[in-house]
C-alpha cells in the first residue's frame, strides 16, 4: 500500500530514518540468534510455538493471559485481524494488562485506522514499524523464529544483544509514531469514534452481528448507529452509505 505523502509527512524524516536504522540492527541480531538456534547452540532464545499461522495465533491467544505489560510492533493492521484482536485486547486490559501497540503507517489502511482510533482502552499508534515484535513484561521479546518445512515459528529471546536491539527499536519506533486518532480521514471527522468504527466495518461488508461482536455492543445498537450514520451522510440506504464512506475514507 502506498503511503500518502501528506500523511507520511507527519513523521519527521530524521525520526523515520532512526526507526528504520534500529529495525535493521534488530534484524541482524535476530538473524544471529536464529543461526545459533539452528546450530543447536545455547543463545538465550527458545522456540515457543511453531506451525501454521492459525497454530501461532492459537499459542499467542493462550499465552497472552499471563502477560502484565505488552509493547507491540506490527508491520500491518488489517480489518479481519483487528476484528479478532481488539475484543481480546479489551478483555486483557480489563484484567490488568498495560499495552501500547504500534502499527505501520504505510500498511494500515483508513478502515483499520478508524477501528484503532475508536478504541477507548489501550494505546494505539501509527508509525514506522518494519519489524514485528512483542516485548513482554519488559523482560523478553517475542520475534519470528527459524522456519522449518515452510512453517513459521515464534521465539522467546532474552539474549542481551538482541534484547538491547529490541529496546532501541521500540524507543525509535515509538518516537516515530503518532496517535491512531490522528490517522482518521478528515472526511469522517464529524462522526463519533464508534460511528467511524461501524462504517469501517461496513466497508468490508461485515454483518450487523459481527459488528456487534467486534465492538462489544448490541445488534440493536449497531442498527441504531447505522440509521444515524445514513442521516449524517445524507443517504437512504446502507449501500449508498458504503459508497459515500469509501469516498470519504480516501480523504486523509
Amino acid at each position: 500500500m502506498a503511503v500518502d505523502d501528506s500523511f507520511a509527512a507527519r513523521i519527521p524524516a530524521e525520526l523515520r530514518q532512526a526507526a528504520l536504522d534500529a529495525a535493521a540492527v534488530l534484524q541482524v541480531r535476530r538473524s544471529e540468534v536464529v543461526a545459533r538456534l539452528e546450530r543447536g547452540e545455547s543463545c538465550g532464545a527458545t522456540v515457543v510455538a511453531a506451525g501454521s499461522n492459525a497454530d501461532l495465533n492459537r499459542w499467542m491467544r493462550d499465552d497472552c493471559v499471563r502477560w502484565r505489560d505488552l509493547l507491540s510492533v506490527k508491520p500491518a493492521g488489517f480489518v479481519p485481524q483487528l476484528q479478532i484482536s481488539l475484543p481480546q485486547n479489551r478483555r486483557l486490559i480489563a484484567d490488568g494488562l498495560q499495552m501500547i501497540s504500534l502499527f505501520s503507517i504505510e500498511a494500515t489502511g483508513p478502515e483499520s485506522r478508524c477501528l484503532l482510533a475508536g478504541e477507548e482502552v489501550g494505546e494505539y499508534r501509527l508509525g514506522v514499524c518494519p519489524v514485528q515484535m512483542k516485548v513482554i513484561d519488559r523482560r523478553y521479546v517475542l520475534l519470528n523464529g527459524p522456519c522449518e518445512n515452510e512453517e513459521s515459528s515464534i521465539m522467546e529471546v532474552t539474549a542481551p544483544d538482541c534484547l538491547d536491539a529490541a529496546w532501541r527499536y521500540w524507543h525509535a519506533a515509538l518516537a516515530a509514531s503518532i496517535p491512531a486518532e490522528e490517522g482518521v480521514p478528515t472526511g469522517l471527522s464529524r462522526l463519533t469514534p464508534r460511528q467511524r468504527q461501524v462504517v469501517a466495518l461496513l466497508t468490508v461488508d461485515t454483518r450487523d452481528e459481527a459488528i456487534a461482536e467486534t465492538l462489544d455492543i448490541s445488534v440493536r445498537t449497531v442498527r441504531s448507529d447505522i440509521a444515524d450514520l445514513m442521516d449524517a451522510l445524507g443517504v437512504r440506504s446502507r449501500f449508498a452509505a458504503g459508497i459515500r464512506v469509501k469516498e470519504l475514507l480516501r480523504d486523509l
